[in-house]
């Protein structure tokens, strides 16, 4: 009797809990006035349901509801410029504001912790939500991020004319510089000498990558994974990471990574390691574990995705890769970085290629320690059909995807073509303060400028 009481009072406290929330989210919340679905505004079931039930589709979705808030004029429709796409969030699709939503350094903006949930690095610098401890811990990698395998395995299939999976192997290729050339191991990784290890790796990662937006709404599924003995949880992980994991422990524990090797370079833990402005604490094995695997998942997948979609748009494009080859041929011996950079087809090929990149596809919200009042720009196609003003309290999780900047047809008319031209002259300048590849603000992509210099050098 008494269990029963409890059940039906635990069942009455709930619904009407859920009933307060429901009043509160769609008459009382901040966010009230702003366009959206009702649903969204209620749940993050809404959102759920197009991350993990239909995975990994809710950022296509997104654009989707841009247009269904947006307005019919003339047979076209005029995207909504700012939507509400979950109880706390906002998304909005207008250039004018990038520079607002994704600040400079002089203005603080935290991550959303709850979005960060679904890498598991807990601790590494990109899924710090402070924008304080994140200047600390970035600027203790900083100087480490400054300014031929892959050509033997290309021409072996060159000389037989056999197939080459380009993906599997420029995946392999990227992990390689990003593991043992430029910042984590004393040894090369090889990764390059077996296709199939290479096209396993690739594999391996892809299906890691799948379970990221499960971690954000199931996260007691890791949890409890990672409180299970390594003997229960290592067959279920895919192989390629289980070594990777396992290389990052060594390594951090041999501390000489680089140091007296050939090239003479220090490694990522030795930076972080004796840096004398950061506590001890910020040195711990469990922080520098999830710091490298981050950078090296991120420097392996975002190099990758960029050669696999520039080398896919040159083979396809003859007109395009005879302008490349006419000014490579211009090339001095012994060229350097600075000579490289003043080549502007090679320079737009590349802006190109992270543009259809996209970068982190994922929502990168940002959190303004000040209110925010969001009026739309000239970059919405007609401004004056969405005069409205919406205020943004401080605190509020707001975002605009790199799917939604790359795909504006008013600032890059037909999109999902590769046009390296539409970056040269007077208009490319302007263009690249719309480029999203690398993030943008005080808390863009810490590697930006190595990733350049590989693309540019193996591209």
């Amino acid at each position: 009797m008494v269990l029963l009481k409890i059940v039906e009072t635990t069942l009455l406290v709930s619904l009407i809990s859920a009933i307060v929330g429901t009043i509160y989210r769609l008459y009382f919340h901040p966010l009230r006035r702003i366009p959206g679905p009702k649903l969204a505004a209620l749940t993050w079931w809404y959102e759920f349901y197009f991350d993990v039930i239909k995975p990994g589709q809710y950022v296509f979705h997104i654009k989707k509801l841009h247009e269904e808030y947006g307005i019919i004029i003339a047979n076209s429709t005029e995207l909504g410029p700012i939507i509400r796409i979950t109880p706390d969030e906002i998304h909005v699709n207008d250039f004018g504001v990038l520079d607002t939503i994704y600040a400079p350094p002089s203005s603080r903006r935290d991550k959303y912790a709850r979005n960060l949930k679904q890498l598991r690095v807990p601790g590494s610098v990109g899924s710090t939500v402070s924008f304080d401890v994140h200047k600390k811990r970035r600027e203790a990698l900083v100087p480490f991020f400054s300014k031929r395998n892959l050509c033997d395995v290309i021409s072996s299939h060159a000389v037989d004319k056999s197939p080459l999976n380009l993906s599997d192997v420029l995946f392999a290729f990227s992990n390689e510089r990003s593991m043992a050339e430029n910042f984590l191991f004393s040894h090369e990784v090889n990764n390059l000498a077996d296709e199939k290890k290479a096209a396993s790796l690739r594999r391996n990662t892809y299906q890691l990558s799948r379970g990221v937006h499960r971690n954000k709404h199931m996260p007691w599924i890791p949890d409890l994974l990672e409180k299970l003995p390594k003997s229960m949880t290592k067959p279920i992980m895919p192989p390629g990471l289980v070594d990777m994991f396992a290389l990052l422990a060594v390594s951090f524990l041999q501390r000489r990574i680089f140091r007296d090797g050939p090239t003479g370079k220090e490694s990522l833990y030795d930076s972080v390691l004796d840096n004398t402005s950061l506590p001890e604490s910020e040195k711990s094995l469990p922080r520098l574990h999830n710091e490298g695997a981050l950078l090296v998942l991120a420097g392996t997948e975002s190099l990758a995705k960029t050669l696999s979609i520039v080398f896919y748009h040159l083979i396809s494009n003859s007109a395009i890769l005879a302008k490349l080859r006419k000014e490579l041929k211009s090339l001095p011996d012994n060229v350097t970085w600075t000579q490289l950079e003043q080549f502007p087809y090679l320079s737009a090929v590349i802006e190109e290629g992270n543009r259809l990149a996209f970068g982190v596809t994922a929502r990168t919200a940002r959190i303004s320690y000040e209110p925010l009042t969001y009026t739309p720009s000239q970059y919405v196609i007609n401004p004056t059909m969405f005069s409205k003003s919406y205020a943004i309290p401080q605190g509020t999780p707001v975002s605009t995807t790199t799917l939604s900047a790359h795909t504006a047809a008013s600032v890059f008319p037909d999109p999902f073509t590769f046009e390296p031209e539409r970056w040269l002259g007077e208009n490319g300048r302007v263009l690249r303060k719309f480029q999203m590849a690398f993030g943008k603000g005080g808390r863009k992509c810490l590697g930006i400028e190595l990733a350049r210099d590989e693309v540019v050098e193996y591209g």
